[in-house]
């Protein structure tokens, strides 16, 4: 048996967006980048000192001795890939405990990094709060507070971050966990509700049947009420009067019932329902509360904007809202075929041809769209284009050779400094720093450089 080794690690995981559906549709392609990521991510653990653990299909778990250093790989990690050729990956990073070897890793802080990528967005970079608190005061890593989530298989809620540096990809909705109102008595849905007063109408009027019992959902005691009633009757008549005792019972059940107040009522006759609502509404708040649905909705809103602004022929309005709704999902197959019409109808052979393969790499349903949309007509009479259907709709050609992928220390201070004339540039439009000071501090910044 292999020895295992426990230490405590930042962890951070790592995936391709939609490497699933590539490989289904274009696997030279899917390869390639997978091969693309695999070598800028083996160059950086080496520059930060990060322990390759695993790979596993598109997906990687490699463990740092600190936070910082996974933060600064994560970050150079990111930058490079959004390079061209172009790899969109997600990344998940928290510090805690790991047990690892040859053959197998676990631990609740290789469950919670896992649970940071799986809600990550393309191009970003989710840490923990745990995370956070060791890289607060790094001056190259930023990062934006997201809230308290309850992750899947995570006992207690884990507080999230995104990393926010230049060129980062940050969820650009508003994440906090909704202020929950004052604990008050759920109130039961009409649906299923048992009410009192039927109950007493029914034990008053047919109790000597065990009628109240069938409609309190007490059917043992209904069937056997029942049984005696029609025993006493039709087969033992000589013990008739236990009819009338059955009544008396009833007439006695409906007194009870009548003067039970609702809230003893509710707690025997009610309980199902109540815990039926109860769920309910925590389903509810829950739903409220997922990050992925509010990712959902957002998305959402940039396609219908997209589509609104295409049918207005805004080429380029629909192109914004596409790219912001394809940082949220990079593998929709829809965004890229509708992207690649906006660039052939603005005569952009070379991005149109990119992005239309993307959406066939990515499982666009109906081909036959591409030889009959009539934005796609520019396109069609490239000469590029009869090699790219004669190829399954797919580039005939080697990825090109990626461009230098690894921020230096120069690049990562020119990045630092962009972000801050940005923030003091936005300082200045909302009123917060008049003409003279703003001036200054630019100055004063640009004297740093």
């Amino acid at each position: 048996m292999k020895p295992k080794k426990r230490r405590l690690a930042a962890i951070m995981f790592t995936d391709i967006v939609g490497y699933s559906a590539m490989m289904q549709k274009d696997e030279e392609l899917a390869n390639q980048l997978r091969e693309r990521h695999r070598q800028v991510f083996i160059q950086l653990h080496e520059k930060y000192g990060g322990e390759i653990l695993q790979y596993f299909g598109d997906g990687t778990l490699s463990i740092f001795p600190s936070a910082t250093a996974a933060g600064e790989c994560a970050l150079a990690l990111q930058h490079a890939l959004k390079k061209e050729p172009k790899v969109p990956i997600r990344v998940g990073i928290h510090s805690g405990d790991i047990t690892f070897s040859d053959e197998e890793v676990y631990g609740d802080g290789v469950n919670i990094a896992s649970r940071l990528e799986s809600l990550c967005i393309p191009g970003g970079i989710f840490v923990s709060g745990k995370v956070y608190d060791d890289i607060k005061n790094h001056s190259r890593l930023r990062a934006k507070p997201l809230g308290y989530f309850q992750l899947k298989n995570i006992q207690q809620e884990v507080e999230v971050y995104a990393i926010s540096n230049v060129g980062i990809t940050v969820p650009d909705i508003e994440w906090k966990r909704p202020q929950r109102a004052p604990a008050k008595a759920v109130s039961i849905p009409k649906q299923g509700r048992k009410k009192k007063w039927v109950a007493a109408l029914l034990a008053l009027f047919f109790g000597i049947f065990g009628a109240h019992r069938f409609y309190l959902d007490q059917r043992e005691k209904g069937i056997l009420h029942l049984l005696v009633f029609c025993l006493t009757v039709f087969v033992i008549t000589s013990l008739s009067w236990m009819a009338g005792v059955l009544a008396i019972i009833g007439f006695i059940d409906s007194i009870l019932l009548m003067s039970m107040d609702r809230a003893t009522f509710n707690a025997r006759y009610n309980a199902t329902a109540l815990e039926k609502e109860q769920a309910r509404i925590k389903a509810e708040e829950a739903e409220a509360a997922d990050p992925k649905r509010l990712l959902r909705e957002r998305f959402n809103q940039h396609w219908k904007k997209a589509q609104q602004e295409y049918r207005e022929y805004d080429y380029e309005g629909a192109l914004a809202f596409l790219q912001k709704a394809l940082e949220i999902k990079y593998d929709d197959s829809e965004a890229h075929f509708l992207m690649a019409c906006c660039y052939s109808a603005t005569e952009n052979a070379e991005k149109a041809l990119h992005h239309l393969s993307l959406a066939v790499a990515f499982g666009l349903k109906d081909t036959s769209r591409i030889t009959s949309n009539d934005d796609l007509s520019y396109l069609r009479i490239q000469p590029q284009f009869e090699a790219f259907a004669e190829n399954e709709y797919r580039i005939p050609k080697e990825l090109p050779a990626p461009e230098p992928g690894l921020l230096d220390e120069e690049q990562m201070e020119e990045a630092d400094l962009l972000e801050q004339l940005n923030q003091l540039q936005k300082l200045k439009e909302e009123g917060k720093l008049t003409e003279e000071e703003y001036i200054l501090r630019e100055e004063k910044l640009k004297g740093k450089d």
